[in-house]
């Protein structure tokens, strides 16, 4: 009997210290990725003087990766839809990052196939090297809904403009630099994703599927030119307070797109796959390691599905209520 009970002596021990350790394992690298790493001179040694290229680039996330790419001094490549919003950001990113020699621009619309032989003149005609790519451009849903129903709340071909926006263009514009990177052995691509794309989303599945695409297409790419001297990131937001979220004030789990771009540059050549900043890591962290470790992705999808259920309501009320 006084054996048995050392057993479960030593064996509480083992799992009460393992844990511990466990637990300073994981703060360790979250200290490590959230900006220890690059105070301490590692991560991604960018160059100033070349070019970067992104999609997406004239409002939250993407232009903040510009503002912060030109402050760097690289010269910039901007297209999104709108010529005048793109003129509004070249001329506002100029102003506030005198390193940057260059802004160029180029509209063009993601959700048409026809695009990419114009996107490719124009990065043929950059001056030099093209060392970064960041993949943002995107698009989403109207409010949490129904596959069957997305057309109530979104154009009739919203899938289709979803797809061609959020897959084919990353796909695409991958297709068109990385050659260029090989022959310099060296450059970055950045694949923005979502927070949705680590399990299964319910009321968001299209948007969610997409951004899982540009997850794995990202970290199987990464695998592949590890030796090759490029690097490619797959970055996972959470909430952000931007025009896409509908979310206008910050708080400690909704950063600005300026912090979370900050945060998350931080992590380029730390992390192949980052949530980018501390909060949403922290959310990560509880996702991963708790909710569905313990109990499972069923209960992280019913979760979702009711948290969702809820935003949704609330739109159609408030639609209700403007129609009245």
């Amino acid at each position: 009997m006084a054996d048995g009970c050392h057993c479960y002596e030593w064996l509480g021990f083992f799992v009460f210290w393992g844990a511990i350790t466990w637990l300073l394992v994981k703060l360790a690298k979250g200290l490590w990725t959230c900006g220890l790493a690059n105070a301490l001179g590692q991560g991604y040694k960018w160059k100033p003087g070349t070019w970067a290229v992104i999609t997406g680039s004239t409002d939250g996330i993407g232009l903040e990766y510009a503002a912060e790419l030109a402050k760097k001094g690289y010269s910039l490549l901007l297209i999104s839809r709108s010529q005048e919003k793109l003129t509004t950001t070249q001329e506002l990113i100029k102003s506030k990052a005198p390193k940057c020699k260059e802004i160029r621009t180029l509209a063009i619309d993601f959700s048409k196939n026809n695009v990419y032989g114009a996107i490719e003149a124009e990065i043929g005609k950059l001056p030099g090297e093209v060392d970064v790519l960041i993949n943002n451009v995107g698009v989403s849903y109207c409010t949490p809904e129904y596959f069957g129903q997305l057309s109530v709340t979104n154009p009739p071909d919203f899938a289709d403009t979803l797809i061609n926006v959020n897959i084919i263009s990353a796909t695409k514009m991958i297709q068109l630099v990385l050659p260029r990177m090989e022959k310099q052995k060296s450059g970055l691509i950045i694949n923005v994703s979502s927070l949705s794309a680590a399990y299964p989303t319910p009321l968001l599945s299209i948007y969610g599927a997409s951004k899982i695409y540009v997850d794995f297409l990202a970290r199987g790419l990464a695998a592949e030119y590890a030796d090759k001297g490029i690097v490619i990131q797959s970055v996972l937001p959470s909430y952000v307070a931007t025009k896409m979220s509908k979310i206008r004030k910050t708080s400690l789990l909704v950063p600005s797109a300026s912090a979370y771009v900050k945060a998350a540059l931080q992590t380029v050549g730390v992390e192949e796959r980052t949530y980018g900043y501390w909060s949403h890591k922290l959310q990560g962290f509880v996702t991963d390691q708790i909710i569905v470790a313990l109990l499972g992705v069923g209960f992280y999808s019913g979760l979702a599905l009711s948290s969702l259920k809820k935003i949704r309501t609330s739109y159609y009320h408030k639609k209700l209520n403007k129609e009245e």
